[in-house]
């Protein structure tokens, strides 16, 4: 693994998180034990995760959520829910099965960050799926807040101009895009080498440039 601690493949899937899941330490690749991993947690420890994912999803105007926890369910308690509260009723929770699916993601991919062990390579595939576009900002700045806190790298794929657009000039040395030969083989080219790509990117941005079909 060179460098890295260790490598994670996270695909959260919004359908598992919607359900009822066992209290855990370990987070599934795909996401469906968020609550489990939250409701793990020392209390005063889990008071202040939740308070920090909370804060990343609060800008997300899909359903005005200003609060995000984690809380035990059944007799012995040893399942867990996700829940929000949100800023036009506070007094009613709502839980899982009530949020989005980029709403969901985006808490996953945020607990998940906060998880995974200092020094590792965190591999999110279109890391803006169900994501409403005009998110896109606040998606790229927690990903910058938190991987940079946290010591991880995370490599992402994403078929979105906006997003691409979000990332700025200054992230192109981090940006890679895949074309095909005429053999059908795939092949990874950093931006930065593409031929020509000061004259492209005086004629647009980044996502303008995959648009344009020019990476």
């Amino acid at each position: 693994m060179g460098k890295y601690s260790s490598i994670i493949i996270f695909d959260p899937v919004p359908a598992k998180m919607r359900d009822y899941c066992k209290i855990s330490k370990e987070l599934k690749s795909d996401g469906g034990n968020v609550a489990g991993v939250l409701c793990a947690l020392a209390p005063e420890e889990k008071k202040k995760v939740e308070a920090l994912v909370s804060s990343y999803v609060r800008p997300l105007s899909e359903r005005d959520i200003n609060k995000v926890i984690s809380e035990p369910v059944g007799l012995i308690k040893s399942d867990a829910m996700l829940y929000c509260y949100e800023d036009w009723n506070p007094e009613q929770p709502v839980d899982a099965r009530g949020m989005s699916d980029g709403t969901l993601r985006f808490i996953a991919i945020v607990v998940a960050l906060l998880a995974v062990a200092p020094h590792s390579l965190l591999l999110i595939e279109e890391v803006d799926n169900g994501l409403h576009p005009s998110r896109a900002k606040e998606l790229v700045d927690m990903l910058k807040d938190l991987s940079r806190q946290r010591q991880v790298d995370v490599l992402c794929t994403t078929h979105n101009p906006v997003l691409l657009d979000e990332l700025g000039n200054k992230m192109i040395p981090f940006v890679s895009y895949v074309t095909r030969d005429e053999n059908g083989d795939s092949h990874v080219n950093l931006l930065e080498e593409k031929e020509n790509l000061t004259k492209l990117m005086a004629s647009g941005t980044i996502g303008r440039m995959m648009v344009n079909d020019k990476i």
